[in-house]
This record gives C-alpha cells, sequence and structure tokens, in this order.
C-alpha cells in the first residue's frame, strides 16, 4: 500500500487541527485495529532530529480517521521553512513493524501578529 500524500500549511504560533481518513489502494478506509499512530517533521528527510514530533489521534478505528493536533507552544519555535513529514502506522503488539500511510511538505509560514 503506498502512502498518501498530504501537504500541511501551519502557521508559526497558531493552533493547527486535521482530520484525515486514511484509505487504501482501492479508496476503502483503512482499518486502523490495533494499529498505533505516530509522526515527524524535518526539515530534510535525511536529518537525523525532528524539528517536532506528533501522535495523531485515531477517532475510528475502522473508518480510518484519525486527528492530528499541534499547539502554539509547540509550533511558535519552529522555523519558517518547507518541511517534510511523514506518519507511520505500527502494530502495536510489534512496534517494529511499520508502514509508512501519509507523506508530504509541512510548509511552516511566519506569524505576522504576536
Amino acid at each position: 500500500m503506498s502512502a498518501e500524500v498530504i501537504d500541511i500549511p501551519l502557521t508559526q504560533g497558531s493552533l493547527f487541527q486535521i482530520r484525515v481518513t486514511l484509505t487504501d489502494d482501492f479508496g476503502d478506509p483503512q482499518d486502523l485495529t490495533g494499529y498505533g499512530i505516530r509522526g515527524a517533521v524535518k526539515n530534510r528527510y535525511s536529518d537525523e532530529n525532528a524539528l517536532i514530533t506528533f501522535v495523531p489521534i485515531i477517532v475510528d478505528a475502522t473508518g480510518g480517521l484519525i486527528d492530528i493536533d499541534i499547539l502554539p507552544s509547540a509550533s511558535e519555535t519552529l522555523p519558517v521553512t518547507e518541511a517534510v513529514y511523514d506518519i507511520e502506522k505500527y502494530l502495536l503488539s510489534d512496534a517494529e513493524n511499520v508502514e509508512k500511510i501519509v507523506k508530504g511538505k509541512f510548509l511552516i509560514n511566519p506569524e505576522v501578529t504576536t
């Protein structure tokens, strides 16, 4: 199964919330029962350190719905850049069994009013 590509715009110091429906190659919702979800943002894929890590919340496991929330306190110090991110799912019984499910650009825009 190939990862969905979704570009995410974010403004420094702002609350960010998005709900994503994860689908398989046939357009059907992915069943996330028995899985955990995690993600990271980096300047480049080859970077060792993440700009930010996040834990998407599974809202509806059988419907493939996840929420990604980033608080203003976590986004206010991010650099203005076009970074990259991915989200992976892993079996709760085997965290080494990982599959990339979403990836894309993470567009960090400057905050104007502080």
